[in-house]
């Protein structure tokens, strides 16, 4: 146990806090090589000083560490000759705080431990969830109907500390009906696993039980329990998602009526406190759908496919984000694909990535080359597609350079990049990892070891469980197991110095850690200052949000931006920048102090007064009415005095 001891500001009594580092057994720090040397950076809302890192050797652990009162989160960094492993985590009250170390760059065994597992079995089907709040991952149920084990069976993973819990028939507390092709979603310091299928060997997938009830998953106990809900419809291959109220969000599917299958639209809304669902709004009936949480609250439901077997029309709608249907409208530039994949943008942006076309192969050739590349339909005849949509529903076309995209898989990525797992023209059949660039507006492909094993398409949609990292569940050594990757450790505690002037590490021509809410061009350019010309695009500090902070703006040329502090507008007509004698000296900077709900601007020697909205907000920048052109800026985590 490694004790980091606050050092307190001002006579404030040290605090200590217990962190404790923890590692998988399939991938441990490797021994008998280099002396190994953990280095630990302290994270929070505060200034950064050299109280806030350190560099030890790995045994350590258990030191009392002089490290800031203020710590919210901890990065850490093990390096063993030419191994290296990450881990980040997140304090929580005064219980300390946990960290899982993940080798970089390589794909892990989260589960099986070293030993044969029975769950989650060899077919697909499978539900998984997340839960940011318990940091916990639920699997649950299967379609292996050779395996009874797999279609009732659950396993729930603990980020924070790598611990698995696995529950089958031999243990208490597992499904009470087989399930597969069902949802997961957060419900009442749980989870929720709502609807399915029951899978029978042999038997065709449109004349199997589709389920009508959901089952509670406690996390406390790390068992199912109390009587299955009952809902108001069967509902099989659907989408679900938790609302902020923590009722869960039922989406289109498959369902049976009279003993004939349908792509359902009715929304359904299970409640946790009354344990029982209702019905909500209408929507295209879509099988399979995907359902995103935008960056602006709302919620973004696409793809999937009708009753009959098509792409299903418009390729995605808009909810509010307590669920109901909004005015917003796709632009009929994106074409409906089967299994189009979708990932959310900063701004409420979606980015929209290939899929097949539903047409019929054009020759004997044709046929072949659809049969190999698509599940259904055949690539599209003027080659895959991307779209940047953004948050009004229009799209700019994205570039996919060489990129084979027909079953595409699309995952949340730090910086306003996404991660894209698909192949290249010259390997179609080999997948490989891309990157997008939202300031080229183009995928990039992205270097990693051939030991790297990636998720398949022909798996289910892998969970997000922070930025850059994310876990599905795959066949191994001839049985089930569940696989994690972490790419990233950036976190909303991110410390950004002199952002504008610093350039990412892998592309100098971007800014590092700065990502524009639609395709830039006319509105926003970077040439190592950052020009703000148009207020349709904004700029947004990546990933991060801010208690009491400090935001300082260096100008090359023109008026202030209008900063932008979660959905509070500062610097126009409502809240504008003062207005006074101009200086005309280094320190005559535009800047925003915000504390709790207030927010004071300063410029030109004057002071302006405005409220904000109360918690964590993201910071981002605009132009106002006049373009503006930043040179840097600053955003220090603390009200700071000049």
């Amino acid at each position: 146990m490694l004790c980091l001891l606050g050092c307190g500001d001002g006579g404030e009594q040290p605090v200590v806090l217990p962190l404790r580092l923890h590692s998988m057994p399939n991938c441990e720090v490797p021994s008998g090589l280099a002396r190994p040397e953990l280095e630990l950076l302290a994270l929070g809302d505060f200034v950064p000083t050299n109280d806030s890192a350190e560099v030890l050797p790995l045994e350590a652990v258990g030191s009392a560490l002089p490290f800031p009162s203020g710590t919210r989160a901890v990065l850490a960094h093990v390096t063993s000759g030419a191994a290296t492993l990450s881990g980040y985590g997140e304090r929580h009250g005064t219980a300390g705080l946990d960290v899982l170390l993940w080798p970089d760059g390589a794909t892990c065994s989260v589960w099986p431990s070293r030993r044969r597992a029975a769950y989650p079995g060899r077919g697909s089907g499978h539900a998984l969830g997340y839960d940011p709040s318990l940091g916990l991952i639920l699997m649950a149920g299967g379609d292996d109907p050779l395996s009874s084990d797999a279609l009732v069976g659950a396993l729930a993973f603990d980020v924070n500390s790598g611990h698995v819990r696995m529950l089958d028939t031999t243990t208490d507390g597992a499904l009470r009906e087989p399930r597969a092709f069902a949802s997961v979603t957060p419900f009442a310091g749980g989870f929720v696993v709502a609807g399915g299928q029951r899978p029978v060997a042999g038997v065709n997938e449109l004349e199997l039980e589709v389920s009508a009830t959901a089952e509670v998953f406690d996390s406390a106990q790390g068992r199912f329990v109390g009587e299955p809900i009952a809902l108001l419809g069967n509902r099989t291959h659907h989408a679900a998602i938790a609302l902020d109220d923590g009722r869960t969000l039922l989406i289109g599917g498959r369902s049976k009526f009279q003993s004939a299958s349908i792509a359902q639209y009715q929304l359904e809304i299970v409640d946790p406190a009354q344990r029982r669902s209702v019905i909500g709004d209408a929507l295209t009936p879509r099988i399979d759908p995907r359902v995103l949480r935008l960056s602006d609250g709302r919620i973004f439901v696409g793809g999937g496919t009708s009753s009959e077997g098509a792409p299903s029309e418009p390729v995605g709608e808009w909810l509010s984000a307590a669920g109901k249907l909004t005015s917003t409208r796709l632009s009929l530039k994106v074409a409906p694909r089967f299994e189009r994949a979708f990932v959310a943008l900063s701004g409420g942006g979606v980015l929209a990535v290939g899929g097949c076309e539903d047409r019929p192969p054009a020759s004997d050739q044709d046929r072949e080359a659809c049969s190999a590349a698509c599940t259904r339909g055949c690539p599209p005849l003027d080659g895959y597609d991307a779209w940047w949509i953004d948050e009004n529903g229009e799209a700019a076309r994205v570039t996919l350079p060489g990129i084979v995209a027909s079953r595409p898989i699309l995952l949340p990525g730090s910086d306003g990049s996404p991660w894209l797992i698909a192949a290249n023209d010259s390997s179609p059949d080999q997948p490989q990892l891309f990157r997008f660039n939202p300031w080229s507006a183009q995928f990039e492909a992205v270097f990693v070891a051939d030991s790297v094993q990636l998720p398949r398409p022909d798996r289910p949609q892998p969970v997000s469980f922070d930025v850059d990292s994310f876990a599905w569940p795959d066949d191994m050594a001839g049985h089930g197991s569940l696989l994690g990757l972490r790419l990233g450790s950036r976190s909303r505690f991110a410390q950004d110095l002199a952002l504008v002037i610093t350039t990412a590490d892998d592309d100098p021509t971007r800014p590092a850690h700065l990502v524009p809410s639609g395709p830039p061009g006319d509105a926003v350019l970077y040439d190592g200052k950052l020009r703000l010309l148009s207020p349709e695009v904004s700029v947004q500090v990546a990933d991060t949000d801010y208690a009491d902070v400090s935001i300082e703006l260096t100008l090359d040329s023109g008026a202030p931006p209008l900063v932008v502090l979660g959905s509070s507008v500062l610097g126009g007509s409502e809240c504008p920048w003062p207005d006074g004698p101009q200086r005309g000296d280094a320190f005559d900077r535009p800047s925003v102090l915000r504390h709790d709900s207030h927010a004071e601007l300063r410029f030109h020697g004057g002071k302006t007064s405005c409220q904000v909205a109360e918690g964590r907000l993201t910071l981002a920048l605009r132009a106002g009415e006049h373009r503006s052109v930043v040179r840097r800026l600053d955003a220090l985590r603390s009200v700071a005095e000049r």
